[in-house]
Parts: C-alpha cells; structure tokens; sequence
C-alpha cells in the first residue's frame, strides 16, 4: 500500500506537522510506502484558467506540480492535513487543487465531470485557532473539510473520516491528539 501525506502548513514544526509526522510513524509501522509533500517547499505557481490541462491532460506551467500530480495518482491512501484559513483550506492547498483538475476529473456524458481517482481513499486532518465546539459551530475546520471533501468526491476520492481539532492557539496538540491519529491510520490502512 502506498500513502501520500500532503502537508498544506507553513509551519515545519506546528500542530499539523506534528501529527502528520504521527501518521508517517503509523504508516511505516503498518509496512506501508510513504511519501510526504510539503506544499510550502515546493514550487507551485497560480493556475491562469487557460484550459490547457483538460485537452493535453498536462499543466503547461512548468513548476513541481507535475510531481505532485504523479504522487496522488500513484498513492493508494491519502493524508491531507491543513490548518483552517477562515473556514477554508489555505491558498497554496487551494492552488494546489486548482491546478490538478485535469487529473482529478474528465468530461464525461452530458458535459457531467466523471472521477478519475476511484478506489482511492483519504483522511483530512485540520486545526483551527478558534476553540472546540466553537470551531465546528461556526463552520471553521467543519467548512475546511467540507470544502475538501467536495473536490475528493468530485474525483472519486472516498472520504474515510477526519480529525478537526480546535484552540491550537493557546494550546498545542495533545499525546491524546496523536492517539487519534494513530486511529485514523489504522481505519485507512486496511
């Protein structure tokens, strides 16, 4: 089994890079490959609408997304972890998603989009500033997986579960957050 673990946090040693450095340990302990991208080390320029992509099935921009879009068709499972940025994915996730439409969906019947990455499944992970229960009450990290979760299905992509953790602003993540973790890999491991 192949995992990808993308990392859409601009901080090496945050709350978010802390578990998905826990879900790499819990991948390799289950004997699974593992490879991690972290999005604010690569070369990702904005996506100019041109099209291009959807006829050529390739991104004209020469940058690391093409490394990218082989990383998450060749992954089995996929870790998706993020901080919430009002109530959404950060911009250079966004982007990211922006630019690999071509892989994620074609034109099917009727000029309906037909997925492209059935069978694949993921986990996001995200944590929000504003406090539990609040950070779902008010839509943070709830519309933060929500808004990913649409563009995974619009691919095929099933959705295993999440984690949404709130308050990392006074507080860092706990060893009972790593324990969740660790849950949430095993359910996407077998």
């Amino acid at each position: 089994m192949r995992l990808l673990i993308i990392n859409a946090s601009p901080r090496r040693e945050g709350n978010i890079s802390k578990m998905l450095s826990q879900a790499a340990a819990a991948a390799k302990d289950a004997s699974a490959e593992c490879d991690v991208i972290s999005l604010y080390d690569k070369d990702i320029r904005p996506c100019r609408g041109c099209m291009a992509c959807r006829t050529t099935l390739a991104c004209p921009i020469r940058d690391d997304m093409a490394a990218i879009a082989e990383a998450i068709k060749s992954a089995d499972r996929i870790v998706i972890g993020t901080p919430c940025y009002w109530a959404n994915m950060p911009g250079i996730l966004k982007n990211m998603f922006d630019r690999l439409v071509y892989i994620f969906i074609a034109d099917g019947k009727h000029g309906i989009p037909r997925p492209l990455l059935k069978g694949k499944r993921a986990v996001v992970i995200v944590t929000a500033t504003t406090p539990m229960p609040f950070a779902r009450l008010f839509g943070q990290t709830t519309g933060t997986v929500k808004s990913i979760t649409r563009i995974l299905m619009m691919g095929g992509i099933k959705l295993t579960t999440s984690l949404q953790i709130g308050g990392t602003r006074k507080h860092d993540i706990t060893e009972r957050n790593l324990h969740r973790v660790d849950r949430l890999m095993k359910r996407l491991l077998k």
